[in-house]
């Protein structure tokens, strides 16, 4: 009598199995990457060294409300610092993760599945101070609207700060913690295509 159930295929089929193969990109794909890489980078730094410059200045402002405070090119329209930045992470993450596929997946598999479980973790910590800040977020910006609309004034959500544990701007928490996300979510899903069990 046979059995209902298949016998699991082998490691070795797995990685003879086309779909776990890295795709091959063609020259204008991997030049379009490529730009995209050097931009955000370019960006990462210049944001990071204007918010270092602002900083040690002696300005004492919350941490991260120096890339909040200001609009740029054209204010108080298009974007802020923190914007430009996590936008810039994401792209560089993907960018440089589909031009080094094929050298990640000729990595050992025990570094993969180390790799993927550090992504869940990290997915897991960062969606959770999404939620909080997403939270006290909301919380603070309608007590100060309260207030505001009692003292008939601009109600700024941008200039609502955390105190606790270290004094820290909420828009520059909820965007950075919003990119880690999306960052660490990606990486699992990718370093995924070269699990041969593709447990999630």
């Amino acid at each position: 009598m046979k059995s209902r159930f298949r016998a699991a295929p082998s490691s070795k089929a797995y990685r003879r199995d086309p779909r776990l193969r890295p795709e091959t990109l063609d020259a204008p794909t991997r030049g379009m990457y490529r730009l995209v890489a050097w931009v955000s980078l370019f960006v990462i730094i210049v944001v990071t060294v204007y918010g270092l410059g602002q900083t040690t200045i002696g300005s004492k402002q919350p941490v991260g409300e120096v890339w909040v405070n200001v609009y740029w090119p054209f204010p108080p329209f298009f974007a802020q610092p923190i914007t430009y930045f996590s936008v810039a992470c994401v792209a560089l993450f993907y960018s440089g993760l589909r031009l080094w596929e094929g050298t990640v997946s000729k990595w050992p598999k025990w570094v993969l599945m180390f790799l993927q479980l550090f992504g869940f973790v990290v997915a897991f910590s960062s969606a959770y101070e999404v939620m909080y800040n997403f939270m006290l977020w909301g919380a603070s910006y309608s007590v100060a609207c309260s207030e505001a609309i009692a003292k008939q004034i601009v109600c700024n959500p941008d200039v609502i700060n955390s105190l606790y544990p270290t004094p820290w701007n909420l828009v520059f928490a909820t965007r950075a913690f919003a990119a880690l996300f999306v960052i660490s979510g990606y990486s699992v899903y990718f370093l995924r295509k070269f699990s041969s069990e593709q447990l999630i």
